[in-house]
């Protein structure tokens, strides 16, 4: 009775070691093969965007970065005290997210809004930083006074100039889709001319 125990004992303890090598198997397995797909659906998708590795990859970090900055742009909202500049820093956080939503949906908006990803963004994360900073020491002093306002003054302009990227990211859309409107009349047009013709 002892030995039937050993054995069966001995046979659930080797056991043990397949089962762990099959439960790795599977794992790497898994791995290997959704890196495979992804490495294949990026190399699809760069050759139809026309894009070089370089250029691809170069867009991809930028939209981290992006993420990254409006993140800390979020976390500026807990730090004001007033509406005002609560709102301020809404609205840039809102414009921020949809010209990323658009670069992301289509990379070769990328091109037409470089200056919010290289200038604009970080611009705004810096000078929100900066006033939330100032804002939390309560210093009531002239030049901290007159020192927010004009970082106030200067964020507002960068809410300016985000959505006038935001337009930019959406220039060619609106091209695409005025070309639409105005081959749908030229169809509703014709359309037109030839009942009138045949029904004279």
């Amino acid at each position: 009775m002892f030995i039937i125990a050993v054995a069966q004992f001995s046979r659930g303890f080797f056991d043990l070691p397949i089962l762990s090598v099959a439960i790795i198997a599977s794992i790497l397995t898994y791995i290997i093969s959704n890196f495979v797909i992804r490495s294949i659906q990026k190399f699809k998708r760069m050759k139809e965007l026309g894009f070089t590795r370089s250029e691809y990859n170069h867009i991809e970090s930028q939209l981290k970065q992006a993420k990254r900055y409006i993140n800390l742009l979020t976390q500026q909202y807990i730090r004001v005290r007033s509406i005002r500049s609560f709102k301020l820093i809404n609205e840039m956080t809102k414009l921020s997210r949809r010209i990323v939503n658009i670069v992301q949906a289509n990379p070769q908006k990328f091109y037409a809004v470089e200056d919010f990803f290289y200038s604009h963004l970080p611009s705004a994360v810096q000078l929100s930083r900066n006033y939330t900073t100032l804002v939390q020491q309560q210093i009531k002093d002239a030049d901290v006074h007159f020192a927010l306002e004009d970082a106030r003054i200067a964020m507002k302009k960068l809410q300016g100039s985000m959505e006038e990227d935001l337009k930019s990211a959406l220039a060619s859309d609106l091209e695409n889709l005025i070309l639409e409107l105005d081959y749908v009349k030229l169809e509703q047009e014709k359309k037109q001319l030839d009942s009138r013709r045949e029904n004279p």
